[in-house]
């Protein structure tokens, strides 16, 4: 009985917290009304958020008749929490306070990572060194999210298995966590993208939705009723791994004619280049400077523009088959909303359009018929805020 009253608290506590972190300004009996706490549960949980420098009151409001309400609000930077989004050509580390707001910022080029003890110890050097330069006290860390790309076991931090890293059994967690001294959580890379969108970008109006991004790979995250989906062995949102080619190129986990060995970033760049090498007319050269080495995806998009035949079938195929994915998950989960996020995005209408058409062709009638297909808006610390957002979910769930 005890466990079951501290878990009614606690879940009291995550309701108020995020009801003045969403709406406030608010008054305590507007808290109260959208609630179905009492009074007196309200007053108590919002002098200890005060007691904490967690929310702040910040005066009187307008009076609908009777007395002038005092309204709360968050204190945004009472407390700090580390993002570390993981990429496979950067990686960002961030410091973001309560509203998702990013008061400092360190990029490093992900560059070689064959030896992952190494590549972390940089990681590690990267993160002290925001902390040194952030003028915040160590005791307003409320901890640190990790995003990495791959499969991993968040129990014990380890990346079982990550195709852009190559990395199999690599353990991420436990030197951060032994030379930080803080609560760390580790999530696949695209998960943690979700939650920020969950918290602070298009997601906030959904809690059923997709999260698909679109770079040098292809992930995707799932929501459902605000909560991630992880399956039963955390593999779940893979879909740059459903196999839409049985004889198709073959992909870096090793299978054949997945989604990401088709449509992403470096297979747009890759087929631009075999097709250049047999000696196909286009104007990708060109925009590459006449260097092979330089062709990129988004080269074969502005060639595209320009249209280029070769860059436009290259960019149709892509887009083609990621829609092809798309309504495969809009017919298998039914969303309401898609975020379509990464670099590829960056390509705009050209491939973004091909995108909802192909959705709308191979999605099944009926099927899908209220789920909007939006561009996230986070921009590139979306991975990094998410893995933030991490730590402050856990915080409005289960306290501090």
């Amino acid at each position: 009985m005890r466990y079951d009253k501290y878990t009614t608290a606690q879940m009291n506590k995550s309701q108020v917290f995020d009801l003045i972190r969403k709406n406030g300004p608010i008054s305590r009996a507007e808290i109260s009304r959208q609630t179905g706490l009492s009074i007196p549960t309200v007053m108590k949980i919002t002098e200890d958020f005060i007691k904490r420098k967690f929310v702040m009151d910040i005066g009187k409001g307008e009076s609908s008749g009777g007395r002038q309400p005092e309204l709360l609000k968050l204190s945004p930077d009472s407390k700090y929490i580390i993002g570390v989004g993981i990429g496979r050509s950067r990686t960002y580390v961030i410091i973001m306070n309560f509203m998702g707001e990013v008061v400092r910022r360190e990029i490093m080029q992900t560059g070689e990572t064959a030896i992952p003890d190494i590549w972390i110890g940089k990681l590690i050097q990267v993160i002290e060194n925001i902390m040194q330069k952030s003028s915040m006290d160590s005791c307003q860390v409320m901890g640190m999210g990790i995003g990495m790309p791959g499969i991993l076991d968040e129990e014990t931090g380890k990346v079982l298995f990550s195709p852009d890293f190559n990395w199999e059994n690599v353990d991420l967690l436990t030197p951060i966590r032994e030379k930080f001294q803080m609560d760390v959580t580790i999530e696949n890379a695209n998960r943690a993208l979700a939650m920020g969108e969950y918290y602070f970008g298009s997601g906030t109006s959904s809690k059923n939705f997709l999260v698909i991004n679109l770079g040098h790979g292809i992930g995707s995250a799932i929501v459902r009723e605000g909560e991630l989906y992880h399956g039963s062995s955390g593999s779940s949102g893979e879909i740059g791994h459903i196999i839409l080619e049985e004889d198709g190129p073959l992909c870096n986990c090793g299978n054949y004619g997945c989604l990401e060995a088709i449509s992403s970033g470096n297979a747009i760049a890759r087929d631009a280049k075999i097709a250049i090498l047999k000696g196909k007319k286009t104007r990708i050269m060109e925009l590459a400077q006449e260097d092979i080495n330089l062709v990129e995806a988004k080269t074969v998009f502005d060639a595209a523009k320009q249209k280029d035949d070769l860059a436009k079938t290259i960019v149709d195929r892509a887009s083609r088959y990621i829609g092809i994915g798309l309504a495969n998950y809009i017919n298998l989960l039914d969303p309401d909303l898609i975020i379509l996020s990464g670099g590829l995005t960056n390509a705009g209408n050209i491939f973004l359009e091909s995108i909802k058409e192909a959705v709308r062709k191979k999605q099944m009638k009926f099927a899908g018929r209220r789920v909007k297909i939006e561009v996230s808006n986070m921009g590139e610390n979306g991975t990094a805020v998410g893995s933030a957002s991490l730590v402050l979910k856990k915080f409005i769930k289960y306290g501090n």
